[in-house]
């Protein structure tokens, strides 16, 4: 091996593919458990050192939400697109169903959900990785609603967050039909906001 090739191969990754890396990840947790994989196993399954995996994810339950960014600039979106006509329970509903995405490490993966909801540090994670998702939906109902204050708009979205993501476990663990964005929808349709 030349000195160039030896260069060339040092160093950390230019570009860290973290959907490649949450999907061998949950492939190990689907197989051997949450609390049984540890950043060795990780690195092995990937590719990538301990080292640049630590530096990217300070904790191994990170690697569950990297989907939350995806999901949250689709919500931006859907809530940007949504006209003013539109009641804000509704508008809110159809934008978390456009923010489910069929990426399998996204809500609307089966292993993902299955993992999540069965490790109780991932579950208790939720609500904190999906603070950014949370903030923009307490954001729209402000803008819509202004007579909510700052933390009845974000108990609000922390609420659709909160059935979001039970209607995903329910789907998951194969207690509801069709999709996983369906399920969302069914739940979230129960779901009203008082305005006026």
């Amino acid at each position: 091996m030349s000195s160039s090739d030896a260069r060339a191969q040092r160093g950390r990754p230019t570009v860290l593919d973290r959907g490649a890396i949450a999907t061998a990840t949950f492939r190990l947790w689907s197989e051997h458990g949450y609390q049984a994989v540890g950043w060795r196993d990780i690195a092995e399954a990937t590719g990538v050192s301990v080292r640049t995996l630590v530096r990217h994810f300070a904790r191994k339950s990170d690697i569950a939400w990297v989907g939350v960014p995806g999901a949250t600039r689709r919500l931006r979106a859907a809530l940007a697109e949504t006209p003013a006509d539109v009641p804000v329970d509704v508008a809110a509903r159809r934008a978390i169903v456009e923010s489910i995405s069929d990426d399998p490490m996204t809500p609307a993966g089966t292993d993902w959900i299955r993992v999540v909801a069965s490790e109780p540090e991932l579950a208790g994670s939720a609500p904190g990785a999906y603070r950014p998702w949370i903030d923009e939906l307490a954001r729209f109902l402000r803008q819509r609603a202004p007579e909510l204050s700052p933390a009845e708009a974000e108990a609000i979205a922390s609420g659709y967050q909160a059935t979001a993501f039970a209607a995903l476990v329910s789907w998951g663990e194969g207690r509801t039909g069709g999709d996983a964005a369906a399920s969302a929808d069914r739940a979230l349709r129960r779901l009203s906001i008082a305005t006026g």
